[in-house]
């Protein structure tokens, strides 16, 4: 029992100084990790919130762009469209593109990459150009848009499925790009009821 009672400061002691050893002490802001363990410790933090490769980054605040875009102008067609059939593709644009923003916002979020909230001057001026159209001439627009969109957006899709380096980002445009090319089929058939 004296032995025990002579032992526990010594082992106090040393689990103190332990401890203290292993520690890392707390550092002031902007102070540089000046050790071999504050490196390390550095490095794995970083290696953490590493941000995504640029070319990644890129595609998808382009493609947010391009399916804001492309969802304003089909709730705009879901308001005026006066056919059933304009009306019907508006509604599939609606939901195909409210999939793909979403899932892009997931992709983001996920690598920290930060998306635009709402469509550019741009394509405000757009969708007002064409609200000024009613009738046939507002579907023909629409479709015209829809067309000339879609070309585009499959255009930063591919050029992204060769570049991207990020292997989620590349899945998403490969299942995306056959959608995509559906949407621009459909307008391109619809279009074609108003030359």
């Amino acid at each position: 029992m004296n032995v025990m009672k002579n032992k526990l400061p010594v082992l106090i002691a040393f689990a103190v100084a332990f401890n203290c050893c292993n520690n890392r002490p707390e550092k002031d802001i902007g102070e540089k990790a000046d050790s071999a363990n504050d490196a390390h410790y550095d490095d794995n933090m970083k290696r953490d919130i590493a941000p995504v490769d640029d070319k990644s980054a890129d595609f998808l605040v382009n493609a947010v762009n391009e399916s804001m875009f492309e969802t304003q102008l089909a709730k705009l067609a879901k308001e005026k469209a006066t056919t059933s059939k304009v009306n019907d593709y508006a509604g599939m644009i609606l939901s195909d593109h409210g999939i793909l923003y979403d899932q892009l916002k997931a992709i983001s979020s996920g690598l920290h990459v930060v998306l635009p909230s709402s469509p550019d001057e741009a394509v405000q001026k757009k969708l007002q150009l064409l609200n000024k159209h009613t009738g046939k001439e507002f579907d023909k627009g629409f479709l015209n848009m829809m067309i000339r969109d879609h070309k585009k957006t499959i255009q930063l899709f591919e050029h992204a499925s060769r570049n991207v380096n990020n292997a989620e980002v590349k899945t998403l445009i490969d299942n995306a790009l056959p959608q995509l090319n559906k949407h621009l089929d459909s307008a391109r058939v619809l279009e074609k009821m108003y030359r």
